[in-house]
């Protein structure tokens, strides 16, 4: 029987353990850190547990959807509530345009993205339409580059900056276009125009809501994917540091970490970003990284899902700190229900997210305190829900902070990636050890990219 090492815990890492072990090999994953799951994680309040970390997936390919069919776990898909989450600008709330991937309109002159534009700036994004493209399939630009040359920098900063701001934790302009979205820089190309490749990508993509997740939240895969595991006979170590892959004795390893700690392993110095990249150009420190405060209130007047689902905040909406708010019980059913059934009517659980993986030091987020960060929330709740919200309807609260799982995606990384995979391989092919990485540094931020390559990732393994 083959034997397989996985190094690292998280979903590259059980993912790639479970696609190994039911074809029967004998695998040995193992994990720094005391639980499984890496970013997906639970956290209770009043006894109603959510999600603490990532809490969906795209639907833009079924590659996530076939995993959880292949799991037992597709009865359990659920889908978010379909009025979508709002943007917070500087000078306005507004409903989120409908036509958008990643913020880029597919239509430019749509009323909802003129109402956040306003005629001179949505007149500028429908040039795209028209002007020639000289963008090259070589080319490895970041998304704002893009963005701003294609449809002018005012989509760039009213439309995009709050999404990758409160989705990737990552300033567009220093966000690999490739990373963001693998499709659209290459389907923008064979367009002729973005607003096109929007389109076309929507319209490519499964019927339905473009993220979904789990009743019981994402972690429940955490839970299913160890319980699997060990029946299958997969030996997990946890509070368990890898310093020495030599001394595992397996055929194959699989190293689902992040860069440093992989070029550690492998013998490599680490390749620090260059200086036109984000490390060097904000400033990123060993306290960069973003907490999430969930608060548990009663508050009637947010009954009527007042913003949606949630708010993205633009970068320049000073006057907040939070750059990001889900109303999770008006974004998930389930998770009303069961605050419903457990507390009566009126509660609510509501996340807002501080800090970005290019905060300095001085910044709100990963390093602030617990008193702080729920200082800030109470603070920011008011502006984003458009209501008053009191200290007083406060009922729970928890602070949960993530540093790893946030590779950043700048250009200069995914090309350290690259180098990295090109390198093991030639090793191989020269005789050496066949070890493969897996996981969000390698293949972008998102489910949708880290479980389709962590499975391929074994089966290269397997074919080997």
């Amino acid at each position: 029987m083959n034997r397989t090492a996985v190094i690292g815990g998280g979903i590259a890492g059980l993912t790639a353990a479970w696609e190994l072990a039911r074809s029967g090999h004998q695998v040995e994953l193992y994990e720094a850190s005391g639980r499984l799951g890496g970013a997906i994680a639970p956290v209770s309040l009043a006894q109603v547990q959510v999600d603490a970390g990532a809490e969906a997936f795209a639907t833009r390919t079924p590659a996530v959807r076939d995993f959880l069919r292949d799991l037992g776990l597709d009865q359990q898909v659920v889908s978010p509530n379909p009025l979508g989450a709002w943007l917070q600008l500087p000078d306005q709330a507004a409903p989120m345009p409908s036509t958008g991937v990643l913020g880029v309109p597919g239509d430019p002159g749509a009323e909802d993205v003129m109402a956040i534009l306003g005629a001179e700036q949505a007149a500028r994004a429908t040039q795209d339409l028209e002007a020639p493209m000289t963008w090259s399939q070589e080319q490895r630009p970041a998304l704002g580059d893009v963005v701003a040359d294609r449809m002018g920098p005012a989509v760039v900063e009213r439309l995009v900056a709050p999404i990758t701001s409160g989705v990737h934790s990552a300033d567009p302009y220093d966000l690999a276009i490739s990373s963001a979205h693998p499709e659209l820089y290459r389907t923008m190309i064979a367009e002729g125009s973005l607003a096109r490749a929007v389109t076309a990508l929507r319209a490519a993509a499964p019927a339905g809501s473009a993220v979904q997740s789990l009743h019981g939240g994402m972690n429940t895969l955490i839970s299913t994917l160890e319980a699997q595991l060990r029946e299958l006979g997969t030996t997990i170590h946890l509070n368990t540091e890898v310093h020495d892959v030599g001394a595992l004795q397996a055929d194959a390893v699989i190293l689902a970490t992040e860069g440093r700690q992989v070029n550690r392993l492998i013998g490599q110095p680490h390749e620090p970003s260059q200086p036109h990249q984000p490390a060097a150009r904000h400033g990123m420190s060993r306290n960069s990284g973003v907490a999430l405060v969930t608060l548990l209130v009663h508050a009637p007047a947010l009954d009527g899902w007042p913003r949606g689902t949630g708010m993205l905040v633009a970068p320049t909406a000073d006057h907040i700190q939070a750059k990001a708010m889900t109303h999770i019980s008006a974004k998930w059913e389930w998770v009303a229900r069961a605050l419903e059934d457990q507390l009566g009517p009126s509660h609510h659980l509501l996340r807002l997210s501080f800090g970005r993986v290019t905060d300095t030091d001085g910044s709100l987020g990963f390093a602030s305190s617990d008193t702080a960060l729920l200082s800030a929330a109470m603070t920011d709740l008011p502006a984003l829900t458009g209501l008053t919200v009191t200290g007083e309807q406060l009922l729970d609260h928890t602070v949960v902070r993530w540093q790893t799982g946030l590779p950043g995606g700048s250009t200069q990384q995914r090309s350290d990636a690259q180098r990295i995979r090109e390198r093991l391989s030639a090793r191989h092919s020269a005789g050496g050890p066949q070890i493969a990485v897996a996981g969000a540094w390698f293949s972008g931020t998102g489910l949708a990219q880290v479980i389709p390559d962590a499975r391929r990732t074994a089966q290269q393994i397997l074919s080997r």
